[in-house]
């Protein structure tokens, strides 16, 4: 098995078939910059004080994907996790979302998880084709993890909160292993040592929310 991390893991899961992120459903790119973020907070990168982030050690070579989401939380410390998230999701462009991406894409072209093409309207943006066979052992692992008695990884925990925050975990998995699902979903909610990982997903909230109403 390939050796992915948290956003790494996750940006494979949402990718269409074609290599795009869904245009519609901020939620998908909420959860990919907070992806970030939560990797550099369980690597032990960033610090969180329960308010700000601020950079705690430089970046390791092999994080130099998560370039982007280090270099604003170093630009802007101490920052809200809100703001980084905002800084990716809510632009007048969609340059910073982009970065991430290709940064993120990138890392995965050299694990030969995707393939790459060029799209897009006049045929210059990055594409990252999911290959199925990566996919599905990701899935595997959480299903392992999820429906099966005994601890779950932090990793797991991170990547199976922010996959059903933007809508995508659920299509991964059958109709009777939804109703366990569910259940193992507010276990996972309700354990106090998820504490960041609930943070993360309220900010998501309150963040689409925001969004939800300046566009109404």
């Amino acid at each position: 098995m390939k050796n992915l991390s948290l956003t790494q893991q996750y940006l494979l899961c949402t990718l269409k078939k074609n290599g795009k992120l869904p245009s519609l459903g901020i939620e998908k790119v909420l959860c990919l910059s907070a992806s970030g973020v939560l990797e550099l907070l369980i690597d032990d990168i960033l610090a969180f004080d329960g308010k700000k982030l601020t950079v705690k050690t430089s970046l390791p070579q092999d994080k130099e994907y998560l370039y982007p989401v280090y270099d604003a939380v170093k630009r802007k410390q101490p920052v809200k996790f809100e703001t980084i998230v905002e800084y990716f999701s809510v632009s007048l462009t969609d340059k910073h979302i982009n970065e991430l991406i290709d940064a993120v894409g990138e890392s995965l072209l050299k694990a030969d998880c995707v393939q790459k093409e060029k799209g897009g309207l006049f045929g210059g943006k990055n594409l990252y084709i999911p290959n199925e066979a990566d996919v599905d052992i990701i899935v595997q692992s959480i299903r392992a993890e999820l429906l099966e008695d005994g601890e779950i990884s932090e990793d797991i925990v991170a990547l199976t909160a922010l996959l059903n925050k933007s809508g995508d975990l659920q299509k991964y998995f059958s109709a009777y292993e939804k109703k366990d699902l569910k259940k193992r979903l507010k276990e996972i909610k309700d354990n106090p040592q998820n504490e960041m990982i609930k943070k993360a997903a309220d900010y998501i909230d309150s963040l689409f929310l925001l969004i939800v109403v300046a566009a109404t």
